[in-house]
């Protein structure tokens, strides 16, 4: 499988996360995780879309975070 550039919108977590991802894979996610400041923030899709720069983009809902292991 060929991967794509995948863009998402995040709502929830942390100020100063940006909003807007862009990933390298084959499809997009049920389940999004990005580092932040030492934490782990986990991001579920929620079904909806949201229009960014006159595209639709999914969207996914921050869900909880935890520590990263060292």
């Amino acid at each position: 499988m060929d991967l794509l550039v995948v863009t998402i919108v995040l709502t929830g977590g942390p100020n100063g996360l940006c909003r807007v991802q862009q990933l390298a894979e084959t499809e997009v996610l049920e389940k999004f995780t990005v580092a932040f400041y030492g934490q782990h923030m986990h991001f579920e899709r929620t079904g909806r879309f949201e229009m960014v720069d006159g595209r639709e983009l999914p969207v996914f809902q921050w869900i909880y975070n935890t520590a990263i292991a060292e």
